[in-house]
C-alpha cells in the first residue's frame, strides 16, 4: 500500500440513513476512480449497516460503546470524544487524508464530536478535509471558525454555505456540488401500481413533522396532495423512505400514512430494504416529486425529475437555489394553510417542461463539479 493514499473517511452515522450511504458510496467511487492502490477506512456508527447494505472499504473503525454510554450521563460534553473515537484517531499519520464525510454534520450542537478526529489530523500534519458539506450560517461561532480554518480543504456542497464561509474570511472553501449528484442507480422491479414516467414519489420524514410550526399541518398538506392526485390526475402515487435508523424512520411514518388510503390500486410503498443506488432508480422513473430528505431531492435533480423541497436546512435551499430551482422549495413556515403543498404541486405540474429543462442544464454541471472536487487533495 502506498501510504500516501490512505483514506479515512469520518463522520459517518451509518447507512440505514441513504444520504449519508449515498455520500459514502460516491466518495469511495471518487478515491477508487482516482486512487486505484487507496486504502479505505471507515469510521462508523453502525458498521452492521454499512456491511448489510455492502459498503466497500479495506477496514472499518467502530465507537467504543463503553465511553458512549459514559458520555450520555455526563455534565461535560466532549469529554470522552478521544475515547469513543480512538480506533480511527489511532489509524491517523501524517500520509493519511482524513475527510469528515457527514454532510450536514456542522449544522448541528453536536459538532464538537468531530474535533477530536481533526485535532489529531492537525497534530500529526495529515490533510484534513471536510467534505461535501453544509453549515448553517446562524453556526458560525468563533469556536467552529477557529475548527475550519485548520483543515487543509473545505468542499461547500451549495453556495449559501460557500459564501457565509467566505464572508467569515476563510481561504480555504471551494464550491463543489454535492458529491452524491455521482451515484450510480441500480435498477430494481418497480413495484405494482407504479406507473413508469407517470408517479409523484412522496417522502416525507419523522425530523420534519416534528419541526413543523403548527402541529398536524404537514401530514394534513400530504393528505389533501394524495387527494387531488388521484382525484384529479391520471398519475399514481409511491412512498418512498429515504432514512430508515430506529429514531428517525420515514418507512414507519409512510406506512401509517399509506394505511388511510382508500384507492390502495393507485398508490405502493416502496420497501425499506433498498439501497441508495436503488432508491436513486426508482427516483428517476417518477415523474414528479415532493420530498422530504435532501439527498432524496439530489436523487431526483441528477435524474431530470422535478422536485418540491420540504425545506428546513440550509442544504435544502442552497442545493435548489444552485440548480435554478429555489422556487420549488417550501419552507417549514410556508405552511400556513392545509392546501398549501397542493397548489404548489399543481405550479409543479404547469412549470413542468421549463424545470426539466432547467435541470437538463444544470444537473450535468453539478456531476462535473463533483467529480473534480477529488483532484483538490493532491
Amino acid at each position: 500500500m502506498d501510504k500516501n493514499k490512505k483514506f479515512l473517511l469520518y463522520g459517518h452515522g451509518g447507512s440505514y440513513n441513504h444520504g449519508a450511504e449515498a455520500i459514502i458510496r460516491s466518495t469511495i467511487k471518487l478515491i477508487k476512480k482516482n486512487y486505484p492502490d487507496g486504502y479505505i477506512i471507515l469510521s462508523t456508527h453502525f458498521k452492521e449497516q454499512d456491511v448489510e447494505f455492502g459498503i466497500d472499504v479495506h477496514e472499518y473503525c467502530e465507537r467504543d460503546m463503553y465511553y458512549v454510554e459514559l458520555d450520555k450521563t455526563s455534565s461535560e460534553k466532549g469529554k470522552y470524544d478521544k475515547f469513543i473515537y480512538k480506533s480511527a484517531i489511532d489509524k491517523i499519520d501524517k500520509d493519511t487524508i482524513c475527510m469528515s464525510v457527514g454532510g450536514d454534520n456542522y449544522c448541528y450542537d453536536n459538532w464538537r464530536r468531530w474535533k477530536a478526529i481533526h485535532e489529531r489530523a492537525v497534530e500529526v500534519g495529515a490533510k484534513s478535509v471536510l467534505w461535501s458539506c453544509s453549515i448553517e450560517p446562524s453556526m458560525l461561532c468563533d469556536e467552529m471558525l477557529d475548527t475550519l480554518k485548520f483543515h487543509i480543504l473545505i468542499t461547500a456542497r451549495e453556495s449559501i454555505t460557500y459564501n457565509s464561509l467566505l464572508k467569515k474570511g476563510l481561504k480555504n472553501v471551494v464550491l463543489c456540488s454535492d458529491v452524491a449528484f455521482l451515484l450510480d442507480k441500480k435498477e430494481v422491479k418497480l413495484p405494482d401500481n407504479f406507473i413508469k414516467g407517470n408517479t409523484l414519489g412522496i417522502n416525507l420524514s419523522p425530523l420534519i413533522v416534528r419541526r413543523e410550526e403548527r402541529k398536524g399541518i404537514i401530514v394534513q398538506n400530504i393528505l389533501n396532495v394524495i387527494d387531488y392526485v388521484i382525484n384529479k390526475t391520471n398519475m399514481n402515487i409511491a412512498f418512498i423512505p429515504h432514512v430508515v435508523m430506529p429514531m428517525d424512520n420515514d418507512y414507519e411514518l409512510l406506512s401509517e400514512l399509506y394505511k388511510y388510503i382508500d384507492k390502495k390500486d393507485r398508490t405502493c410503498l416502496i420497501s425499506y430494504k433498498l439501497n441508495a443506488s436503488e432508491y436513486k432508480y426508482i427516483i428517476s422513473q417518477c415523474r414528479f416529486g415532493i420530498f422530504a430528505r435532501t439527498h432524496a431531492t439530489i436523487a431526483g435533480y441528477s435524474s431530470g425529475v422535478p422536485i418540491l423541497a420540504l425545506g428546513y436546512s440550509v442544504k435544502a435551499k442552497g442545493i435548489a437555489f444552485d440548480l435554478g430551482c429555489e422556487d420549488y422549495v417550501v419552507p417549514l413556515d410556508g405552511f400556513t394553510e392545509e392546501r398549501t403543498l397542493e397548489k404548489r404541486l399543481i405550479e409543479l405540474i404547469f412549470n413542468e417542461n421549463n424545470i426539466r429543462s432547467i435541470l437538463e442544464r444544470s444537473h450535468e454541471l453539478c456531476r462535473v463539479n463533483a467529480d473534480k472536487t477529488i483532484s483538490l487533495l493532491n
